[in-house]
C-alpha cells in the first residue's frame, strides 16, 4: 500500500504491486477492499458526516463517480453505484467492467455500472446498467426509480 496526501490534506491509501504475480494482486485487491470500505464507514459514522475528499487521480486515469450507500441502521455498505455516462453501448459498458473487475472482484456487496440513459427526458430514461459485483450479470436498461427501490430494498434487508 501506499500512504500519499491529498492537496486537502486527507490521508490516501492506493494498492502497489511491485511484482505483478496474479497471487499477490488478489490479496492486494482483496485489502484494499476491506481498507476502502471501512474507512468510507467510519467516515460516515463521524458527527459532522464529513466524507473525505476524492483522492487526486494517478496520471494516466481517469475518475468515475461513486456512489456507496451505507445501511440506514449500521452505516455498512449495503451497495455502490459507479457512474460512467459516457458508456452508450453494450459493448462500452462491458469493456468498462472488465477494467473495473479487479477493482470491485471482493466486494461484499452489489456494485452496479451506470451508464448513458436512452432519452433525454429524465422521467422516461432508462440507462445502460451492468452488475458488477458479487456476480457479474448482463447489460440491461432500468429507469432509475428502479435502482432507487432496489437499494431501499437492500437498505431494508441488511442483516446489521
Amino acid at each position: 500500500m501506499v500512504v500519499t496526501e491529498t492537496t486537502s490534506g486527507d490521508t490516501q491509501l492506493r494498492p502497489y504491486v511491485k511484482d505483478p504475480v496474479e497471487l499477490n494482486k488478489d490479496i492486494v485487491a482483496m485489502v484494499a477492499q476491506q481498507m476502502a470500505d471501512a474507512l468510507i464507514e467510519h467516515a460516515g459514522r463521524q458527527p459532522d458526516g464529513a466524507f473525505p475528499s476524492p483522492p487526486a487521480p494517478i496520471p494516466g486515469t481517469t475518475l468515475l463517480e461513486n456512489t456507496m450507500f451505507p445501511c440506514s441502521r449500521c452505516g455498512r455498505i449495503t451497495a455502490r453505484l459507479v457512474f460512467a455516462p459516457e458508456c452508450a453501448s453494450e459493448a462500452e459498458m462491458l469493456s468498462l467492467g472488465e477494467r473495473l473487475r479487479n477493482d470491485v472482484r471482493y466486494a461484499p456487496y452489489p456494485v452496479w455500472l451506470i451508464g448513458a440513459p436512452d432519452s433525454d427526458d429524465d422521467s422516461v430514461a432508462r440507462h445502460l446498467t451492468l452488475q458488477l459485483a458479487p456476480a457479474w450479470g448482463e447489460v440491461y436498461r432500468e429507469h432509475p426509480d428502479q435502482m432507487n427501490n432496489r437499494l431501499v430494498e437492500l437498505d431494508n434487508k441488511h442483516h446489521c
